[in-house]
This record gives C-alpha cells, sequence and structure tokens, in this order.
C-alpha cells in the first residue's frame, strides 16, 4: 500500500476539502482526488461520499484513516529512533571516558565526522562487560593487562569476547610536593614500606594494578572516586598509583609530584563479541585510540 495515498486521504479528512489539502501539501487538486481514488479501488471500499460540497468521511472510512493515522505516526516514530541510533555504541569505565576518551571522540569527529558514536560510561566493568556479551553495546574501552581478558584481577567474562591491545597506558606513583620519596630513585620496597597508600575502592583498576604491583597483602585505603584520590594526595593524606593520563594536569601544575619508580604499564584494551566484524567495523575507533 502507498503511504502516500494513506497521507493524503487523511490529511483529506483534517482539511476538509480537495482545494485545501491540495495547498497544504503542495500539490494540484486532481492529484489529491486521483490519490484517494486509488487507495479506495486498493481498498476494495469508498471511504469518502462526494456532493457539491465536496468529499466527507464514511463512518467506516473515519474509522479507518483514524486506525491508519496511528500506525503512520508509529512508523514516522521508529523511523526517528532509528536515524538517531548510534553507528557504535562503546562502553568504558568511568575513569577513561572522563579523562581519554574525549581526545578520543574529537579524533573520530575529525576522521569520521558522519560516525554517531555513544558512550555509556560505568564504574563496574563486570557491568561493563554483561551489556557486551548481550550486545547493549558494541564495544567495550577498559583497562587491564596480561595475555587473558581479566588478567589483571577481576573476574575472567565469557570466553566469547575477544580483544585487542591499543596501547600500553603508563602509570605513575604520585604524592604530594616536598613528599619525602622525591628527588632521588626508589624502589618497590620503600613504596611498601612508606605506607599510606590510597585507591578509589576494590573493584578500580588502579586498586588491582596497585595490589598486582605491591603484592595481596600491601596496605590500601579506599577513598573514593578519581577525584577523591587526587585530592587526598595533594593533601598529603598518602600516595596512589595511578594512569599518568589521569593526572598530567595536577603533574603540570605542580599540584602533584610523580616518584621516580619503574612502575608497570597498563594496556589500554578494546574488546567486543568474538564472530562479529570487530576489528572491521571499530577500526575507525580502533585508529583514534591509538592516535588520541
Amino acid at each position: 500500500m502507498d503511504t502516500e495515498q494513506l497521507r493524503t486521504a487523511i490529511a483529506l479528512v483534517r482539511h476538509r476539502t480537495v482545494n485545501n489539502t491540495a495547498a497544504a501539501q503542495g500539490l494540484a487538486p486532481s492529484t489529491i482526488s486521483d490519490r484517494v481514488r486509488r487507495l479506495e479501488a486498493e481498498l476494495g471500499t469508498a471511504l469518502f461520499t462526494r456532493d457539491r460540497a465536496g468529499m466527507h468521511p464514511t463512518a467506516a472510512g473515519r474509522s479507518y484513516l483514524t486506525a491508519a493515522a496511528d500506525a503512520l505516526n508509529a512508523l514516522d516514530r521508529a523511523a526517528e529512533q532509528l536515524s538517531a541510533t548510534p553507528d557504535l555504541i562503546v562502553g568504558a569505565q568511568a575513569s577513561i571516558v572522563a579523562e581519554l576518551l574525549p581526545a578520543v571522540l574529537d579524533e573520530l569527529r575529525r576522521a569520521h565526522p558522519d560516525l554517531r558514536v555513544q558512550l555509556r560510561p560505568d564504574t563496574d566493568r563486570d557491568r561493563l562487560l554483561t551489556a557486551l556479551e548481550r550486545g547493549e553495546t558494541d564495544a567495550v574501552v577498559l583497562l587491564d593487562t596480561g595475555e587473558h581478558i581479566g588478567d589483571l584481577g577481576f573476574p575472567r567474562p565469557s570466553p566469547d569476547l575477544a580483544h585487542l591491545d591499543v596501547r600500553e597506558v603508563a602509570m605513575a606513583v604520585v604524592t604530594s610536593p616536598g613528599h619525602p620519596l622525591l628527588g632521588r630513585r626508589v624502589t618497590m620496597a620503600e613504596i611498601q614500606r612508606t605506607g599510606g597508600l590510597i585507591g578509589r575502592e576494590p573493584r578500580c583498576s588502579f586498586w588491582m594494578a596497585t595490589r598486582r604491583w605491591l603484592g595481596p597483602d600491601v596496605d590500601l585505603t579506599a577513598v573514593g572516586g578519581l577525584a577523591q584520590v587526587r585530592e587526598w594526595v595533594a593533601a598529603d593524606r598518602g600516595i596512589a598509583l595511578l594512569p599518568e593520563f589521569a593526572v598530567r594536569a595536577d603533574l603540570d601544575s605542580g599540584r602533584l609530584a610523580a616518584v621516580d619508580v619503574p612502575a608497570p604499564p597498563l594496556r589500554l584494551r578494546l574488546l567486543w563479541r568474538d564472530g562479529q566484524d570487530g576489528e572491521g567495523r571499530l577500526r575507525p575507533l580502533l585508529y583514534a585510540l591509538t592516535q588520541a
């Protein structure tokens, strides 16, 4: 069925006359009459009565066209939602979204202005991976290490996920300016003896990285979000192992200082469902992650 014929018949009910309908739709009156006749022929029944005053919907015609209008409105809404659906939905750890991905999105907009990307940040990586496994997102960006997904310390996800390490993420032990650990090369043993290590919370990548680096028995205090960790360090309430990208502005301004100690890097890891064209469909995102 031609939806334009339906829309014209519905408009005729609203505008009452062929001439008014033609003016509203920018068509010739003969086109309006022809579309209505064709629709009636296809349906095998008259939708309008005709007299010298014009065309008037029959009771059955009014009922049918009211239902048709509702159906067309539903189709229009579905089309609007379809056009608004992003090309890629990317889940990511909240700290990565806040500190790293803005530059990635800038790179994507520059290289692929028509590509629509929606970010879904979450502090809980289990929820991120569950959403990916269910097909609610197309990819997930997180911090990890090792050969397998989850080697940093979080539970292993479904084996149906594939991954690619985009690049290394440098880590830094940060303190307040003037801390006794500054100004010389420091060993991991000194970090352990110093104590006062702080982190976000036990499920955080930085927390897991600290335990992986210094051992599972290291004393760590949870203080909340990344901003709170930086505040505590700046106020000389402890030291923290954090990604350099998360503290670069504070290091440049002198608000925080980096301890001279070899901190193993983490990996910025892109995950997707195995079997989908991950590297093909996600290639623009992969490129932007490497360039930003």
